[in-house]
């Protein structure tokens, strides 16, 4: 069981309607070896209750990515956002791999009420129940915003990203969750994007030949 899983219309009028990211900003590592990539462009679930959004670049949904809202008032608009109509969006992004995660990048599309941004936050786990676990803070990197009148108030249509640097934590990361709320009511979740590089784990054979060479030296010392 995963850690961390465990634990109508849109009525505005005169919203802007954005086909998916502005400028999304995609690391230099994308493609490479050792890394993924998921992302959620159209959405069919409006909250937790209901289940969770699988990626939209993945033709067979694995369970490996999942991206639910917590924040209570949703509802799926006509351009198949996740439209926060009775109070803030609370988005959690979920991805679980095999082997340890050392960077991550999440880009966040998102119009009229604006998001914390400085509330963003990476929480990781070793995946193993009451196993390590943190959270890390990441400076946001506007690629685009603009002020706009959205038929609710003044908001922004904002897309920004964050980097997080995991490769200095000793544990074993094998679960990530991107976590991002609104200020309040009348917001939209356009897309997000998780990019996510890891290091392979060492081949069994090679843990094995290791732990051998650890147990002759304390013969040796001892």
């Amino acid at each position: 069981m995963n850690c961390f899983v465990g634990t109508a219309a849109l009525l505005l009028i005169g919203t802007p309607v954005l086909a998916g990211f502005i400028a999304e900003d995609i690391p230099d590592w994308r493609g490479d070896a050792n890394t993924v990539w998921y992302e959620w462009e159209s959405f069919t679930s409006a909250s937790a209750g209901t289940g969770p959004n699988f990626p939209t670049n993945e033709p067979f949904p694995s369970g490996q990515a999942l991206l639910f809202n917590f924040g209570e008032g949703a509802m799926i608009s006509g351009e198949q956002n996740i439209y926060g109509f009775g109070g803030p969006l609370n988005i959690h992004a979920y991805a679980y791999t095999d082997s340890d995660v050392q960077e991550v990048v999440g880009n966040i599309s998102m119009y009229g009420t604006e998001m914390l941004y400085d509330q963003v936050m990476l929480a990781w786990t070793d995946g193993i129940e009451g196993g390590e676990s943190g959270m890390l803070f990441g400076a946001p990197s506007v690629n685009y915003w603009e002020e706009v009148d959205f038929g609710a108030g003044v908001g922004a249509i904002a897309n920004v990203s964050y980097a997080f640097d995991l490769s200095g934590i000793a544990a074993d990361v094998r679960e990530i969750g991107l976590f991002v709320s609104t200020a309040g009511p009348h917001s939209s979740l356009d897309a997000l994007v998780l990019d996510i590089a890891t290091i392979p784990a060492p081949p069994v054979a090679a843990l094995f030949a290791l732990a051998c060479f650890g147990r002759r030296r304390r013969s040796v010392t001892g």
